[in-house]
């Protein structure tokens, strides 16, 4: 069965009669696709489909099958729980987590039969398993459980330990093609915080556990893939240079280490999710350009190629033998496509499908403005029923929990401001991913402080076009919206979603009418000394005016310090605590109340 690209249906439902608007209600209704897995043969996906309950409040997620080139989804799980990280056997049978009976365990069945009684739960450990393997022969599977590796036979059986002293594992073990090992990417951290940071490669032999270190690199070196052959490895590390932003490259090298080098060295952009393809020859990976995400081939003569190119925002991607891949675009589709023939992907499954050609969508505009000597790449997201003659709320978006590149793909949050008459404003200001490394470290000595100044510019050009009221600006984001109300009186309302920042510990009212801070924010090597000071609660807290809605989740103690230093300062403010993770009605109450805090 075969979809149209949900990008068409949009532009279809835009030149239609008017339809509804949407509303905080499609939350309910609205679905997510993570984690697509290809099987060998590439004649079968699998995925995560994640919706909200709304009968129990919480978040669900079961896993989806549909056949390759166009076949039609069906579940092969169905309850209020949550299933992730699917993974094939080379012989067809399916390994993922699941919270189905209470604590997060593996569980297992061949796939082609019916959900039960062929779904059999593999392990019952203690600490949650967070990622899993199969060995080369199906015979095994290698899991981890609060950063360490065990291993459970794929028929049943005891759970073997493998020590690994104090190193702690970062994301997924990869079995080498004989079966005789496993690698992982691993660290003796003190906090987790710095699990990443450090990271290194060690090959763990299945026999007597002993550990030998692939990499002696400040990476982190990370997500290690060998080859089908066994003959290389491939892998991502970032070089320890003393910058802010450093991108991430692609390594190859010998199962020990040696003869390391960097392929598709020429593609200045971060490179994630390596997969190689049957012959060993070619390391297939996904990067971010420019507002879109594609698909590259790089092989061992340093040579890269791009796969595809129609513009669109791809996470996950997973590669069959035969070639064919799978990945997810947004908004929410499964798409595959051969990685060795120029083809236009085909749409395997859409759940918001129908959801979306209902909706009156928001109008989308592509704009670039010059900033400090860069140009800035943004996008506009109009009112259904735009009127230039009219003027509109300006909603300046800011995504940077953590830094991530914004473009034109579906936003859900976005459409629903939109839908309220409000126009919104995504840019890529110096620093963020996308653009390579020298852009992204152009904020080294003024973060926050240059970033900013290239939002405040993008706001500029949206006024300069006539429709937006200059009195009705509201800025939302983390720490850039934090700065943004120490620094500027521009806008009229300002929403802080989980403000990272030091802010002062104990901030009191001091004779000359400023807010003296305990200590001051970060540990940057600030070239300018009047910059330092900038960067200090001492200064934001005097310059605090504009009324913010603080929005934290769990632990949060920037959020509470920037709550203390508003109301220190008598300026309004209010505090809306969430869940973690968050209930979808506490999402829902999220958005009404940013929605009512920027309409004041």
């Amino acid at each position: 069965m075969r979809f149209t690209a949900l990008a068409l249906l949009i532009s279809t439902a835009a030149l239609s009669a008017a339809r509804a608007p949407w509303t905080l209600d499609d939350w309910w209704t609205w679905r997510e696709i993570s984690s697509p897995r290809i099987n060998p043969d590439g004649d079968q996906a699998v995925y995560v489909e994640t919706w909200n309950n709304r009968a129990t409040d919480t978040v669900c997620a079961n896993l989806w099958q549909v056949a390759t080139p166009d076949g039609t989804p069906r579940r092969i799980t169905d309850g209020p729980w949550r299933d992730s990280s699917p993974r094939w056997s080379a012989d067809n049978r399916l390994a993922w987590i699941s919270d189905r009976t209470g604590t997060p365990q593996i569980w297992i069945r061949r796939i082609g039969g019916p959900d039960k009684p062929g779904a059999d739960k593999l392990t019952d450990v203690p600490d949650p398993p967070q990622s899993l393997a199969w060995s080369p022969d199906g015979k095994s599977l290698a899991f981890t459980a609060r950063a360490h590796l065990f291993l459970v036979p794929a028929a049943g059986g005891p759970v073997r330990a493998i020590p690994l002293g104090d190193l702690e594992i970062h994301g997924d073990p990869a079995w080498m093609p004989d079966g005789q090992s496993i690698l992982v990417a691993a660290a003796p951290p003190p906090d987790a915080a710095h699990v990443l940071e450090g990271a290194e490669l060690y090959a763990i032999r299945i026999a007597d556990g002993t550990r030998r270190q692939i990499t002696h690199h400040h990476g982190p070196d990370i997500e290690p893939v060998p080859s089908p052959d066994g003959s290389r490895l491939a892998w991502i590390a970032r070089e320890p240079k003393p910058q802010s932003y450093v991108v991430a490259k692609l390594y190859v090298a010998n199962p020990d280490g040696s003869r390391a080098k960097i392929l598709a060295g020429s593609l200045d952009r971060d490179i994630r999710h390596p997969q190689w393809s049957s012959d060993s020859r070619t390391v297939y990976f996904l990067a971010d350009d420019h507002g879109t995400t594609r698909v590259y081939a790089a092989r061992s003569d340093g040579s890269v190629r791009q796969v595809t190119t129609a513009p669109a925002r791809l996470t996950d991607f997973s590669v069959a033998d035969t070639g064919r891949a799978v990945t997810v675009r947004a908004p929410a589709e499964l798409v595959t496509f051969p990685v060795d023939l120029p083809a236009k992907p085909v749409t395997l499954a859409a759940p918001n499908r129908d959801l979306i050609v209902d909706r009156e969508p928001a109008l989308t505009e592509e704009i670039s403005y010059p900033s400090d000597g860069k140009t800035i790449q943004a996008w506009i997201l109009k009112p259904p029923a735009f009127d230039p003659a009219k003027k509109y709320p300006l909603l300046l978006d800011i995504d940077d929990d953590p830094r991530r590149m914004c473009g034109p793909d579906f936003r859900f949050h976005a459409q629903l401001f939109a839908a309220r008459g409000f126009v919104v404003l995504c840019a890529n200001p110096r620093g963020t991913p996308g653009y390579g490394e020298e852009f992204g470290n152009l904020i080294r000595s003024r973060y926050p402080g240059d970033d900013f100044d290239d939002l405040l510019r993008g706001v500029d050009a949206v006024i300069a076009k006539g429709f937006i009221d200059p009195a009705k600006l509201t800025i939302k984001g983390g720490l850039l919206a934090a700065w943004a109300i120490g620094h500027t009186t521009r806008f009229h309302a300002a929403i802080a979603v989980r403000p990272i920042a030091d802010w002062a510990t104990e901030i009191t009212s001091a004779p000359d009418g400023l807010y003296r801070a305990a200590t001051l924010m970060g540990a940057m090597p600030w070239d300018d000394p009047d910059q330092y000071v900038k960067h200090s609660p001492l200064y934001f807290a005097a310059h605090f005016q504009t009324p913010t809605l603080v929005i934290s989740t769990g632990r949060d103690p920037g959020s509470d310090q920037l709550v203390f230093a508003l109301q220190a300062r008598n300026v309004e403010s209010r505090r809306l605590r969430l869940d973690t993770p968050t209930r979808p009605s506490q999402q829902i109450s999220a958005w009404e109340e940013m929605s009512r805090w920027a309409a004041r």
